[in-house]
């Protein structure tokens, strides 16, 4: 096969960079087939007999940071944490503003409704540090009286058994088990859709398979860990500094040694509300909140997006073997997309309820999205959150700016 060849110190620089071009592509897809492999035989797995009666299971402190009532699902997320079925566990709700009447008014209400579980209120956050959700979190990690501890966001819900089967993923040498988030039907807007379309496929391909290779990879979105490993380094106020909390609180206890586990359950994520700027907000906002605590990933990232590893990779599979772009690349977008939605089911349990071509529309939609984001947050210098702006420092040290401080670049709100 002829080729016109670049040559440069007595090597075929388009061969060379075909080849890594074509073996990246071929590293994504294994682990593509990790992450659907890894899925389908660990989530979802039945809990075990002995474990439902609920011998042996130890105490655990719940956290639920709110901080409003806007979202209409909220009540309905909350009251599931009410009815769990769970011998001993507490129930911590923390306000962000202490005189937010109508949030009390619910809670109090359901104290009332469900007054078997042990379930206390604090009100106002303390200020410890930059992370907002940190600072709301405080009183209720000081308050809590069980040693594990689980940090639950205010749009999740729980099924009866969630609860426990976390627990039962914490074994002998396990420090951290967190759930895989995903996305709940509800209303199947376009928004909502492309939430469960990203989700349950982009999301979920990096999250599983980096999990199963043991690479750090977690939200705290909903996670359950062991309080005596962080009290032994400062309490929940050393990860103040950080507005990616999750990513070093998994880090500080793989550091000490423990292990840290994925649980069979996913996170349900059930807001009332989703809004195709919400989502492009969260996807920048977690974009520049990885590349901050991993510089590296900002070379690394995009070459996985498949808006931009295609095209490369067409070009090296004309290039090794001839085969027309025309041909190589269509077949790229169709594989992932199919894929995407193979993993979703595995994820969801069961095949999607949106459509195939809802499922394309969306899959089609985000692709090109990141082709906006990734230039949008490589150009970003400050991050504004909560009426607040931070700067974050290559590896994640977030410091708060104050009026007056770099006006000139960009903002990206959260």
């Amino acid at each position: 096969m002829a080729h016109s060849n670049i040559s440069l110190l007595g090597l075929d620089w388009i061969l060379i960079f075909s080849w890594i071009a074509f073996l990246l592509w071929s590293a994504v897809l294994v682990f593509y087939l990790i992450s659907i492999a890894y899925s389908k035989l660990h989530l979802h797995r039945p809990l075990k007999e002995d474990a439902e009666k609920g011998l042996d299971m130890p105490g655990v402190s719940i956290v639920k940071p709110l901080n409003g009532l806007a979202d209409p699902n909220l009540v309905d997320n909350l009251t599931t944490y009410f009815t769990l079925n769970y011998p001993k566990y507490e129930l911590l709700f923390c306000i962000q503003d202490s005189e937010d009447h109508e949030l009390i008014k619910v809670l109090n209400g359901l104290f009332a409704k469900y007054p078997q579980v042990d379930a206390k209120l604090f009100k106002g956050a303390q200020n410890v540090g930059v992370n907002p959700k940190v600072n709301n979190m405080m009183n209720g990690y000081e308050a809590a009286q069980y040693p594990l501890f689980l940090i639950s966001d205010a749009g999740v819900r729980m099924s009866e058994d969630s609860l426990t089967d976390m627990v039962l993923h914490m074994t002998e040498k396990v420090g951290l088990v967190h759930q895989l988030p995903m996305m709940l039907d509800g209303e199947l807007t376009f928004s909502r859709v492309l939430e469960k379309v990203y989700f349950g496929g982009a999301h979920a391909r990096v999250y599983v398979s980096a999990n199963a290779v043991g690479i750090n990879c977690m939200t705290s979105m909903s996670c359950l860990f062991r309080k005596k490993i962080l009290d032994e380094e400062g309490g929940l106020e050393s990860l103040s500094s950080y507005l990616g909390e999750d990513f070093f609180l998994a880090q500080l206890i793989n550091n000490k040694g423990w292990r840290v586990v994925l649980s069979s359950q996913p996170a349900q994520q059930n807001p009332g509300l989703t809004s195709l700027s919400g989502f492009k907000a969260r996807m920048s906002r977690w974009t520049y909140l990885r590349w901050a605590a991993m510089p590296q990933l900002i070379l690394l990232e995009p070459l996985t997006e498949h808006a931009i590893l295609g095209p490369i990779a067409a070009l090296a599979v004309q290039y090794l073997f001839a085969i027309p772009i025309y041909i190589s690349l269509p077949a790229h977008f169709l594989c992932w997309c199919i894929m995407d939605y193979i993993l979703a089911s595995v994820l969801e349990n069961h095949w999607p309820r949106y459509s195939i071509f809802s499922h394309v529309k969306a899959w089609v939609f985000r692709e090109l999205l990141i082709l906006y984001l990734l230039p949008t947050v490589i150009s970003m210098r400050h991050v504004s959150w909560g009426g607040s702006r931070f700067r974050i420092r290559f590896g994640g040290r977030t410091e708060k700016i104050v009026n007056g401080d770099s006006h000139s670049h960009r903002i990206i709100n959260i």
